[in-house]
């Protein structure tokens, strides 16, 4: 009986030793921490990309301080472009006895300058950032009607 309880003791120890939790920071329909050309014609990357800043703690003490500004230029340099739309912000932290882990990831579509070729090629789509009388839109320069409305705007 007496191994018993000692063994569920160990196991309620090393259970409540490995805690984690995650929380979404924030959505943003643009964010970028390099300078953003009003006016600026950009095109959309393929896919969805993600950059993220880690930093680790030995038994409590940390080893960094993970930064926002790392993770989104993290994920801007992993698609290789100049911003981001469509941004999802997420914290999370995790500990386990001696080692615990704070980390800042970013997840959304990158966007590049577009260059003098995608502006010649009918195929590529390109946007023109502009400020209208409902803030910033990212506009389709072939149809209009097609715009990414920019509602929350972070840049440095």
């Amino acid at each position: 009986m007496r191994t018993t309880i000692a063994l569920l003791t160990v196991i309620a120890f090393v259970a409540a030793s490995f805690v984690g939790c995650a929380q979404r920071i924030g959505d943003f329909t643009l964010i970028s921490t390099k300078n953003v050309d009003i006016g600026g014609k950009y095109k959309k990357l393929d896919g969805r990309y993600t950059g993220e800043d880690a930093k680790g703690m030995l038994l409590f003490i940390p080893l960094g301080t993970p930064n926002l500004k790392t993770a989104v230029d993290n994920c801007i340099e992993n698609g290789k472009g100049e911003l981001i739309t469509n941004a999802v912000l997420e914290s999370s932290f995790w500990t386990a006895i001696v080692w615990s882990e704070q980390k800042f990831v970013v997840t959304g579509d990158v966007w590049t300058k577009a260059g003098t070729a995608d502006l010649l090629n009918p195929q590529v789509k390109i946007y023109e950032l502009r400020s209208t009388s409902e803030g910033l839109n990212l506009v389709c320069l072939t149809d209009p009607s097609n715009k990414v409305k920019v509602d929350y705007l972070a840049s440095r």
